[in-house]
């Protein structure tokens, strides 16, 4: 067990998301993990759909993210998170969930060992974009995790905890697919 902590958490909501939507109920999870944390939910230029990844990554270039801090993101941003990571901020601490390994014109390439990848390959909506993934971050194909981050908001923020923790991931997910099982929700 580590004692990581982090001063600033930015959660980052998908394409056509918002700050109120699942980003919040991720934060609302988070928030008695580190409850010495700032929690910023910024608005992103992708809340419109028809703007692209590069356009919104350019958005996210200007946001003022400190050193050093954790960046979650939610499909699309989980990828510009990740890159931005990758090309300027290798200081950030990055959870991308249910985010593919490239759209539009965004492609990650580099292998971060601070960043964290939750996923299923048969989402759906990331479906064929997330081959790469074990080669890029410590990534975990979650075959019973859907593209509605809601339905797998209490898994996710204890898994995301523990990567921010510093805390064995691996273990914190086999615990909470058994509690998944104990309550019938998956197999």
């Amino acid at each position: 067990m580590c004692c990581a902590s982090f001063d600033d958490i930015f959660l980052l909501h998908g394409k056509g998301g918002r700050p109120s939507g699942s980003v919040l109920q991720l934060e609302e999870l988070l928030r008695p993990q580190f409850a010495s944390s700032r929690f910023t939910r910024p608005s992103l230029l992708h809340g419109d759909p028809a703007i692209t990844a590069g356009a919104s990554l350019a958005g996210l270039l200007r946001l003022d993210i400190p050193e050093g801090a954790a960046v979650i993101g939610i499909s699309l941003d989980g990828l510009l998170a990740a890159s931005l990571q990758e090309t300027v901020r290798p200081d950030l601490h990055v959870t991308c969930i249910s985010s593919p390994t490239w759209a539009d014109d965004v492609q990650l390439t580099l292998r971060m060992t601070n960043r964290l990848a939750l996923y299923s390959s048969s989402d759906a909506v990331i479906n064929g974009r997330t081959g790469q993934r074990p080669q890029l971050a410590q990534a975990f194909d979650l075959p019973w995790l859907t593209h509605d981050t809601d339905a797998h908001k209490g898994p996710l923020a204890e898994i995301g905890g523990a990567f921010l923790r510093g805390d064995d991931v691996f273990h914190r997910i086999v615990a909470e697919e058994e509690m998944l099982r104990r309550k019938g929700t998956i197999a």
